[in-house]
């Protein structure tokens, strides 16, 4: 008896320690990360904080790599694709999207927004690869599609409608990339290809920001402006996205997907907490119906 009263406790013990710590940590920094994004864009322009972001992101992973694998990152040709898809869709082109869209966009509601890669993969399955969507993965994408639909009719006026759009197809970038790493088998570290992502992405965004927003004048740079570049970039970036890699290899695929749903509850509600933006009951239901979609979809293991 004393032996079955203590698992209980020992089970939840252990999903606030070890690799589930490392993973709480990376949720809740990628949360966080939101309305410290929204409040940088105040101080450097859109496509000069999707650059910095990567050039700071790169030495922080690789110190994970010397810290962890006890060497320098390396580099397996046949990972090379996938390292230049995922590090151009989703690093390049839809952080891009993100960031330029902040602009404009409530921090919370973006936070929600690109969370609609369910409704974007079953498109991608269906009409693209052809593929056959069963009913249990069916109706989580439709009650996401809805909740989507929802978010978009309470995000506001008009003139936010193209942002919102933009929002949309980095979800869809981000799916592609998606797609792209479920089809590729590792020959390389994760982790390595990380780095190697970030790097490209970094040098090929520098002279987008350049071309698109001229020259960084980095005299303008208040403490204040520094502190949240930092955060966006070796935290969340380096170390949020970095965590998530290391206990993608550790943890159950299905409690990863899972615990992560929490990271747009928490750049939703800490968006409105920090950033004091409005929470109309259109907007709440349907961030409420894309988060239920989505720990339904986890929990499915769909």
């Amino acid at each position: 008896m004393p032996r079955s009263d203590r698992t209980p406790r020992a089970g939840a013990w252990a999903l606030l320690r070890g690799p589930y710590l490392l993973l709480w940590l990376s949720v809740i920094i990628l949360g966080l990360n939101w309305p410290v994004m929204k409040l940088a864009l105040q101080h450097v322009a859109p496509f000069w904080m999707v650059a910095l972001r990567y050039c700071f992101s790169v030495p922080v992973v690789a110190a994970l790599i010397l810290v962890l694998r006890h060497r320098l990152p390396r580099f397996e040709r046949r990972d090379l694709r996938v390292i230049l898809g995922v590090a151009f869709l989703q690093f390049v082109i839809q952080m891009g999207l993100v960031t330029f869209a902040l602009q404009w966009v409530a921090a919370g509601t973006a936070s929600i927004l690109i969370y609609t890669t369910p409704v974007w993969l079953v498109l991608l399955d269906w009409v693209i690869f052809g593929q056959q969507i069963s009913a249990s993965r069916l109706w989580p994408t439709l009650l996401s599609a809805t909740g989507c639909l929802l978010v978009l009719l309470g995000a506001g006026h008009i003139g936010v409608a193209a942002p919102l759009l933009l929002i949309l197809a980095a979800a869809l970038c981000w799916s592609c990339s998606m797609r792209l790493i479920a089809s590729h088998v590792w020959s390389g570290g994760v982790l390595d290809a990380l780095f190697w992502q970030f790097l490209i992405a970094g040098l090929v965004s520098l002279p987008i920001a350049f071309v698109a927003e001229g020259g960084l004048e980095l005299g303008s740079f208040s403490a204040k402006g520094l502190a949240l570049l930092v955060f966006v970039g070796p935290v969340a970036t380096g170390i949020g996205f970095g965590l998530m890699v290391v206990v993608g290899r550790l943890l159950p695929v299905a409690q990863i997907a899972l615990i992560s749903t929490l990271s747009p509850v928490i750049g939703f509600l800490s968006s409105a907490v920090f950033l004091g933006e409005p929470l109309s009951l259109m907007l709440v239901s349907g961030a409420a119906t894309m988060l239920l979609a989505l720990v339904w979809g986890a929990v499915s293991g769909k």
